[in-house]
């Protein structure tokens, strides 16, 4: 009997033992992607234009961020957004493009922006109103 006891406290013990080593692992510094705002308001966009907006983020994380791919919902929507790696601290630029060829009235549309960093994904939505020329 005690030796199945003390054969289960080392089991016990080498189990516990063993998940803290693996949050110690989980635990290393990442690249943060911070943007400064997540809804942008293009406001009014002329029927058969394009309206341009800039959006900021800053790497807030410890290690290089690295911007890797970016999704819109609508051929409408374009984004240009920087190649290069982003060091901890350091901020850039996101321009975001609506090209109003979908018709008048009211737009909401969804970027998703995927990277390196701890919160691997972004989503920043557009919204606005077509108005006519």
């Amino acid at each position: 009997m005690n030796k199945r006891v003390f054969a289960f406290l080392i089991i016990c013990f080498m189990l516990c033992n063993n998940s803290s080593f693996s949050q110690n692992a989980t635990s290393t510094p990442k690249a943060h992607f911070t943007v400064t705002d997540n809804v942008i308001e293009f406001g009014d966009v002329i029927n058969g234009k394009t309206k341009t907006m800039e959006v900021n983020f800053r790497n807030t994380g410890k290690k290089p961020l690295i911007i890797s791919d970016v999704y819109t919902n609508c051929g409408c929507t374009e984004i240009e957004y920087p190649r290069e790696p982003f060091m901890p601290g350091k901020s850039g630029t996101l321009k975001i493009s609506y090209s109003a060829i979908e018709g008048e009235g009211v737009f909401n549309k969804t970027i998703t922006i995927y990277t390196n960093a701890e919160n691997k994904k972004e989503t920043i939505k557009i919204q606005g109103v077509v108005i006519p020329k």
